[in-house]
């Protein structure tokens, strides 16, 4: 009977029952059983992911793999392993100094201009992103720094993939991760210097760090986490199709507003040059007249018998009919609607003003995630001969035919030789480095 002191590492109980998990420290680790019998019997006894226990049980060896493992027979828990330990006083530390505090998370654009990515080089976790990406929104910009994501020297490499992205223009949104793991493969992204360097991005920071189930510090900093990289992916950018779904949407609406504020104005228009104050003013005045026709010869009538009175009378009834004559209301009536017209008028066109604006930035904003105008940029697509687009110095080979799409045409030349070079690399993709002795293509086809 064996009896060994160590760290629970990636605890799992199969369909089948059994208990599976390992047993390590800093330096080694062995692989431990339990059969459904004493899973069962341990019920909710079995160690979790960072116990230290005493496995006790028999030493075996697990044929397929030729490995030695420790059927457990019984477990004594101990307490918390290290990197458990450390995990929860790092934690509480921070936690105390207010970096997980959810004042301190910027909000993720929704729209980005490109996206950064710090991850392991050509590893799954990258994959997965950049698939999710280009699937969304193919146009996207997106520049890579790989970082190494598991070892000693993984928390230096991700402080400066995060430092060197949070720098670059081109970069709006930065997503750092990896694929899932133990605990201890995940600790580079629980180091101190990783967490402080996420909290220092100005650039918003999306952590994709291993699956769901896994919790890093670097998850807890980060602006947004993200459940796995996959998701990390669609967390960033929007679907193009949709956007040009909603710009369509967009445009349709802004004709409705523009032909419904221009019906409503020919409408009142109609309306006002129909009112018979304004269509038949010399009506009002004839009525008037008609008026003073009889009030005249109702005078006449008593003249015979009141002739200084009714003169009077009439001095006064004139009088009366001056202050009362239309020609100064409607006088005043024209210019009102006069002011009103022009006011409606000028109201018509600054709406048309606006709402020409607020197309004519929609189509610039278009403009400016259309591909073509990261082309003009002094971008180029290279495509092989059969049309497909070429992404890595892999699909091509020394003497393969390559189309180069530029801003005012496109460029055919051949492959004479091709080095792999990265981000961040002396000499990288934007320092002019012809190799020597190389004869230069110059066939054109635009």
């Amino acid at each position: 009977t064996l009896y060994i002191q160590e760290e629970i590492s990636q605890p799992h109980q199969a369909a089948s029952g059994h208990y599976y998990a390992a047993l390590k420290d800093r330096d080694a680790r062995i692989s431990i059983v339990c059969w459904r019998s004493t899973a069962l019997r341990l019920g909710a006894r079995l160690p979790a992911e960072g116990e230290e226990v005493v496995a006790i049980g028999q030493l075996s060896v697990y044929g397929p793999r030729g490995q030695y493992q420790l059927v457990v027979k019984r477990f004594q828990t101990v307490g918390q392993g290290d990197l458990a330990a450390q995990f929860e006083a790092l934690k509480a530390r921070l936690l105390h100094e207010g970096l997980f505090a959810e004042e301190h998370k910027q909000a993720l654009p929704f729209l980005p201009h490109g996206i950064g990515i710090a991850t392991g080089a050509d590893s799954a976790a990258e994959a997965d992103i950049l698939h999710s990406i280009s699937t969304r929104f193919p146009s996207m910009l997106i520049t890579q720094c790989p970082c190494l994501v598991q070892g000693a020297q993984a928390p230096e490499s991700i402080c400066a993939s995060l430092q060197a992205l949070d720098t670059d223009r081109d970069v709006a949104v930065i997503i750092v991760g990896r694929g899932g793991g133990s605990l201890e493969d995940l600790w580079a992204f629980n180091d101190e210097r990783v967490v402080r360097a996420i909290a220092a991005c100005r650039t918003p920071v999306v952590s994709a760090v291993g699956h769901e189930t896994d919790i890093t510090l670097a998850d807890l900093v980060a602006d947004v986490r993200a459940k796995t990289p996959t998701a990390a992916g669609e967390l960033v950018v929007p679907v193009w199709d949709e956007l040009q779904e909603r710009l369509q949407e967009l445009h349709d609406d802004l004709n409705r507003a523009v032909d419904t504020i221009a019906h409503h104005l020919e409408n009142r228009l109609t309306s006002l040059s129909h009112h018979r104050a304004l269509a038949t003013p010399y009506h009002q005045l004839a009525m008037r007249e008609q008026r003073l026709d009889e009030l005249s010869s109702t005078l006449r009538k008593l003249g015979h018998h009141k002739p200084q009175h009714a003169e009077e009378h009439l001095q006064q009834l004139t009088q009366l009919l001056r202050r009362r004559h239309p020609s100064p209301a409607l006088a005043a009536a024209g210019t009102h609607l006069s002011t009103q017209l022009r006011h409606l008028q000028r109201l018509a066109t600054q709406r048309q003003q606006q709402l020409e604006q607020r197309f004519i930035a929609a189509i610039r904003q278009l403009e400016a995630l259309s591909p073509l105008a990261v082309v003009r940029r002094g971008y180029a697509v290279l495509q092989d001969d059969s049309g497909a687009i070429v992404r890595s110095i892999s699909q091509s080979h020394s003497g393969t035919l390559l189309h180069a799409r530029l801003s005012d045409g496109i460029l055919s030349a051949r492959v004479v030789a091709s080095t792999q070079r990265r981000l961040g690399e002396v000499n990288d993709l934007y320092t002019a480095d012809t190799p020597p002795n190389q004869p230069e293509d110059r066939s054109h086809d635009s």
